[in-house]
């Protein structure tokens, strides 16, 4: 009986577990002394050509020492489902590459020049880039 029970406690859980999205695209925006760095893009199905996007640029949270991009995918994906370009940034921290605070803030400082430089690229509005974040993250986005 104990073990019936334990299998469908078990099933239950799984069929509610979603898997991860993934990005339409990872792409390099900084060398850095320590690591490369990435942003990983999630675009719309289709963009019609001379319409500007939106884009929103995630920088995720762990107090400056920790952290993933992976942290913003399911936000990202949701709004790139809704027509937007969505990124999520790498940048480095100090459990990782011995960084303090304003080595991430010159991270996400670089990471949106590099998509204002590159907007042509995804057909984004240079003008209409919003930054967001968890946490640190929340510090980056409003530095940019």
């Amino acid at each position: 009986m104990k073990y019936i029970i334990f299998v469908l406690l078990l099933i239950q859980s799984l069929s509610g577990a979603q898997t991860r999205p993934e990005p339409d695209q990872i792409v390099l925006y900084k060398t850095t002394e320590q690591t490369p760095l990435n942003l990983h893009v999630f675009l719309p199905d289709s963009v019609p050509t001379g319409d500007p996007r939106p884009t929103i640029l995630f920088f995720f949270g762990g107090g400056w020492n920790s952290g993933s991009p992976t942290h913003f995918y399911r936000q990202a994906k949701h709004l790139a489902d809704r027509g937007m370009i969505a990124c999520a940034a790498e940048y480095r921290v100090k459990s990782r590459d011995g960084v303090q605070p304003d080595s991430c803030v010159m991270d996400a400082k670089s990471a949106m020049r590099y998509l204002r430089e590159h907007a042509s690229k995804w057909n984004i509005d240079p003008h209409r880039i919003a930054a967001s974040g968890g946490s640190a993250g929340g510090h980056l986005a409003a530095t940019t």
